[in-house]
């Protein structure tokens, strides 16, 4: 067998193989004997049919071109791609061989494959560091939503106002008809929140104690496909009034909040905290910014192959997304003024960017002959298998039916990003 390789274009080339006839029996004969298991004639048993009966029967081209296409193809086809170490981004388009009996087989392939890119020098990239400064008033926050988390409630004699909290019994009606999505018993109700309709904290502020009242509001879009914008009928009974009463800042409170003893040990480890918080967001947004500023500068052709699978991985996790949070795509686009169209176009951007930023690394790992090792594939696999609270071989057996190329493919893109970031220009900026 003699191949040759010839790119086509950016991301894509052809692979020409040349079979001589020797080479090629072996394929004809495995078709012989496959299709004597398969052809049925008369006076012979499955499997026992003559190879120049099965020739007869179903004419000697027809076994060469079932020979060439099922056999002969695809088994040159691999050695050629090994031979030449090339990995097929997409499925190998043939063209049909003209195929004469006794002369060799002549057929090409073209498929995608990773571009070849030439990377400008990727040491010494210039961006402005985040800067993020945790303050005493970012500290005083923490705090206050501790103290909101403990607070009491307590019954008040006085009108409610807003913020506080009414217990009702709220009944709606549409005609005649009781709707029980808004109709409960001993509802607690913050005055103000409006998550029911905006008339109800209007006609609640003020109000105390054992007052009733009936009201008309028109339901708003949130109330859903079959509710909104209908007119209803409210009867409210207003049980009791309270207020939010939240504890002093003392040491009492940072007992009650925290595992800590004084509100000084409870400052400090927020601090702590917030602190280990912001080092993480400067990481992560050094990181983004120095790709961003490496990528800019690289011209990649993308292979369409790859920008699909990651255009559908995308659209995907957006759909499941929408229905975590229980909204279909057309109610999205109406709650967002978008389109189908505006949408599709951002999600294959975003696919692009990431294809892009991935080929990038890949490269630049390359370049710096950066490894994955069995160790680390290791670490990773059980890393996914906590994270999802599966068994590590569990997750083991799962990749190694697709191979574990992706593990070791995300291990060299993350080395190769930390690599850049290490040797980038970093300029403080004003937090």
């Amino acid at each position: 067998m003699r191949s040759t390789l010839e790119p086509v274009e950016p991301t894509k080339v052809r692979i020409n193989v040349v079979v001589e006839p020797d080479e090629l029996r072996p394929a004809i004969d495995r078709t012989a004997r496959r299709l004597s298991r398969e052809v049925r004639v008369p006076g012979f048993r499955k499997g026992k049919v003559p190879r120049q009966v099965i020739e007869a029967r179903i004419g000697r081209d027809t076994l060469l071109a079932e020979a060439i296409e099922q056999e002969a193809v695809p088994e040159f086809y691999a050695k050629a791609i090994a031979e030449h170490g090339v990995q097929p981004l997409s499925r190998a388009q043939v063209e049909p061989p003209d195929y004469h009996d006794g002369e060799p087989l002549e057929f090409s392939a073209t498929f995608e494959v990773k571009p070849e890119l030439d990377l400008p020098p990727y040491r010494g990239i210039q961006v402005e560091r985040p800067a993020l400064e945790v303050t005493d008033e970012h500290v005083d926050a923490q705090l206050e939503r501790l103290r909101e988390r403990v607070a009491q409630l307590e019954v008040i004699g006085r009108p409610l106002a807003k913020g506080d909290y009414a217990q009702i019994d709220l009944r709606a009606t549409y005609h005649t008809d009781e709707i029980p999505e808004l109709t409960r018993s001993d509802f607690l109700y913050e005055v103000g929140s409006g998550t029911v309709v905006p008339k109800l904290d209007e006609e609640l502020e003020g109000k105390r104690k054992g007052d009733i009242l009936r009201f008309n509001a028109t339901l708003p879009e949130e109330a859903g496909e079959e509710l909104a914008g209908r007119e209803v009928t409210f009867q409210v009974l207003v049980k009791e009034a309270k207020a939010k009463v939240l504890p002093k800042l003392d040491d009492d409170f940072a007992q009650e909040a925290s595992e800590f003893d004084t509100l000084d040990e409870l400052r400090a480890d927020l601090r702590q905290k917030l602190e280990e918080a912001a080092t993480a967001q400067v990481a992560s947004e050094l990181e983004t910014r120095v790709l961003q500023a490496y990528v800019d500068q690289v011209d990649v052709p993308l292979p369409e192959s790859l920008v699909h699978d990651e255009l559908h991985y995308r659209a995907d996790r957006f759909a499941q997304q929408l229905g975590m949070m229980g909204v279909t795509l057309d109610q999205w686009l109406e709650a967002t003024e978008q389109t189908r169209e505006g949408i599709e176009a951002d999600l294959r951007a975003q696919a692009e960017r990431a294809v892009k930023a991935q080929l990038v690394l890949e490269a630049v790992a390359a370049a710096e002959g950066l490894e994955a090792t069995d160790d680390e594939v290791e670490a990773e696999i059980r890393r996914q298998a906590q994270r999802v609270g599966r068994d590590p071989e569990e997750v083991r057996r799962a990749l190694t039916q697709r191979g574990d190329g992706l593990i070791r493919g995300d291990i060299l893109r993350t080395k190769a990003l930390a690599f850049l970031v290490e040797h980038a220009e970093q300029v403080d900026a004003e937090p």
